[in-house]
């Protein structure tokens, strides 16, 4: 009985250590921001809203922000 209950509370120390690990780890995975160099805003950088130009990569806040940035890439990179 007494083996039985030192495995449980060393199960439930060890569940409790794991979870605070994975939620610290979650919490150290946000995502850099960066200005969208469009309209202004800081954004993720979320590859699918990305433009690479010229060796440097650009984020944006919405596929039309990135649309605009490919029609005159020089006119918003002064912005950067």
């Amino acid at each position: 009985m007494r083996r039985s209950i030192v495995a449980i509370l060393l199960i439930a120390v060890m569940t409790t250590a794991s979870l605070t690990a994975f939620a610290q780890a979650k919490k150290a995975e946000k995502p850099e921001k960066v200005r969208d160099v469009v309209c202004g805003i800081m954004v993720d950088k979320d590859p699918a809203l990305s433009v690479k130009h010229n060796g440097d990569t650009y984020y944006f806040c919405s596929k039309t922000d990135a649309e605009k940035f490919k029609k005159e890439p020089e006119k918003y990179r002064k912005k950067k």
